[in-house]
């Protein structure tokens, strides 16, 4: 299997993202899938400046969509912004052939086309209905049997549903069934679905800080080994925000490690901690290596 990937901004970009790439590498080439990297990939355009120039930022979504037809291969995404931004150009130039038209007149000035072909996908659900239970386990090292985590999905890898197409969007299981499947707890705690204040983050840091604080205490309650998101701007707020809500709210027992998807299934495929990146975290991963009984020898400072 053969998908071409695009990383986005964020993943290169922060330090605690570097293992969300690296896990998610070592995790594909366990799984026997081959992934070519968009050259010269550029932003998204997500949210945000889809709210200035819809026809812009489109264009450039699709530029990467582009790259990946002339390859002839569809779009595989570990950040749910881009997953989002690759599913709207799709959706509108389907729906809107004035706007497909502006879009295309934009990709000629750069030399390029596209007509629309390439599937994008988000890298969890790829997982779950590409690859699927049975060849995960059968690739498994080790179990992660008593590890509690607590998932969060996030907002826009699923949601509007009409547009993303990924099913059970109100109240998702399907990333939930890979942990339990690779022996961890998904455990079901409140709060676990509502929004982090990522893109609150920048224009109203007060209030984004209000919502974190929500999500963080509802985590911290639920007395979890760590945390695992599936969006790169959702581990930005629980991980590199944590000590901001720690320092601003007074919560000195605020002290929850956050791990990217793809690092669970890297830890029970065996990759040691150095390896997917886990000493690169903002919030320390060490109580939660130790109670995975892995040794310095066997993996490193975490």
């Amino acid at each position: 299997m053969k998908m071409a990937i695009a990383w986005g901004c964020l993943v290169p970009s922060r330090r605690s993202l570097l293992g969300y790439e690296a896990a998610t590498r070592k995790v594909l080439d366990h799984l026997g899938v081959e992934i070519v990297d968009i050259p010269n990939e550029t932003c998204c355009a997500p949210f945000w400046m889809q709210s200035l120039d819809i026809t812009t930022s489109l264009a450039l979504a699709a530029r990467n969509l582009a790259k990946a037809e002339q390859m002839g291969l569809d779009l595989l995404t570990p950040c749910s912004g881009c997953f989002h931004s690759y599913k709207r150009v799709n959706h509108t130039m389907k729906k809107y052939p004035g706007v497909k038209e502006r879009i295309q007149d934009i990709l000629r000035s750069a030399g390029l086309r596209y007509d629309g072909t390439v599937e994008a996908r988000h890298l969890v659900d790829f997982l779950y209905t590409d690859i699927g239970m049975d060849v995960i386990k059968s690739k498994m090292v080790r179990n992660l049997d008593g590890i509690e985590l607590g998932l969060r999905y996030g907002c826009h890898m699923l949601k509007p549903h009409e547009l993303l197409n990924i099913e059970y969007s109100e109240r998702p299981t399907f990333a939930d069934e890979i942990i339990e499947g690779v022996g961890a707890t998904s455990k079901q705690y409140i709060g676990r679905h509502r929004c982090c204040g990522g893109l609150l983050r920048g224009t109203d840091d007060d209030l984004a800080d209000d919502v974190l604080k929500e999500r963080l205490v509802d985590a911290n309650e639920a007395d979890l080994d760590s945390l695992v998101t599936v969006c790169s701007l959702c581990h930005i707020q629980h991980d590199m925000g944590q000590r901001i809500i720690k320092n601003k709210y007074g919560i000195e027992d605020l002290d929850i490690p956050v791990l990217h998807y793809p690092q669970v299934l890297a830890l029970a495929f065996g990759f040691s901690p150095k390896e997917i990146g886990l000493q690169q975290h903002t919030v320390s991963t060490s109580k939660l290596v130790a109670k995975l009984k892995m040794t310095a020898k066997e993996g490193g400072e975490a």
